[in-house]
């Protein structure tokens, strides 16, 4: 397989990582303020492109990895469709409801495999939770604790416009992990607090199932906190928690810093490129598809809408 990343920043750096433990070939990779860096950093035989269409129309790839600003997804699927290739595409789908409807269907119309990474579905820690028998759901509880991301280019992150805000980039991890653990969501109750950098979300959700749920994001933390995430489900038979904190079995501190080894070799971010790579060769569906990310950016939108309105919202009531 040979790939072609749009994108420089953290997410495609992430990504290389990745494929470069993987029998996947990076052909080339494409960003507007040049990605020489980021080939020369890894040491990648790549070639470098600063426009999209170009590296589509003139690499033999056999997909496009989207690694940009969420406004910028739809033009560049369009793009990857447009010129016969497969598409995996970084969460969330797109900003708006709209566009990812229409993402969705040139996908669809293209009759092209497009995967949306989310991530959390692909980490063992959350695979084992959801796995785990305990019974009937009861209640949910998932946080998620970051510094404000400024690696963002043009700080497009604190522009909602952009990026969706708290609830679209951060808190859809847990929003659609909860809703994959536990099905659709029938009302969603959230509030905010703080700007731009410093927001702050809260949703309780109520689940068509009867279970209750509690989202917590933040990027209110300070610089020197590392991201944190927690999880909690709780049914009639067993509870399950789980903390990154305590994901840290063991830690080596010198004068240079710290470094942690870990016991999983392959982390979330690996396994769900794995798993895209095996679905192309296989030709069957991926595990995440637009339409299944379409609806978790429903709700996350929701819980949006619901703390600009100060009131309950339904998932169904968006998009009307």
């Amino acid at each position: 397989m040979r790939v072609g990343i749009a994108g420089a920043g953290f997410t495609a750096r992430t990504h290389i990582e990745a494929y470069r433990e993987m029998d996947v070939e990076i052909a080339a990779i494409s960003s507007p303020s040049g990605p020489g860096e980021t080939i020369e950093e890894f040491d990648l035989d790549a070639e470098a492109y600063a426009d999209v269409a170009a590296m589509c129309e003139r690499e033999e790839v056999d997909f496009l990895d989207v690694c940009t600003p969420t406004h910028t997804h739809l033009p560049i699927v369009r793009t990857a469709v447009d010129s016969g290739l497969d598409v995996f595409l970084e969460k969330p789908i797109a900003e708006s409801l709209a566009g990812a409807r229409e993402l969705a269907a040139l996908v669809d119309d293209a009759d092209a495999t497009c995967m949306v990474g989310h991530v959390v579905r692909f980490m063992p820690a959350y695979r084992r939770a959801r796995a785990l028998a305990i019974g009937s759901p009861g209640v949910a509880r998932a946080r998620r604790l970051s510094p404000f991301p400024n690696w963002g280019s043009n700080g497009w992150f604190a522009d909602p416009e952009k990026s969706g805000g708290i609830f679209v980039d951060l808190a859809i991890h847990d929003l659609d992990y909860l809703r994959w653990c536990w099905g659709p969501v029938d009302r969603v109750f959230a509030r905010t607090s703080g700007e731009a950098e410093s927001a702050h979300g809260f949703a309780t959700l109520r689940f068509e199932n009867g279970a209750a749920g509690y989202v917590e994001a933040s990027w209110a933390q300070p610089s020197s906190r590392p991201l944190t995430s927690e999880l909690e489900l709780a049914g009639n038979d067993g509870l399950v928690e789980f903390s990154s904190a305590d994901d840290e079995p063991y830690v080596r501190w010198t004068e240079d810093g710290s470094t942690v080894e870990r016991p999983l070799a392959k982390d979330g971010y690996r396994r769900e490129l794995e798993h895209f790579v095996s679905r192309l060769e296989s030709g069957s569906e991926p595990a995440v598809d637009p339409e299944e990310a379409v609806e978790s950016l429903r709700l996350a939108l929701a819980a949006r809408r619901s703390a600009e309105r100060g009131e309950p919202v339904s998932p169904t009531e968006v998009g009307r």
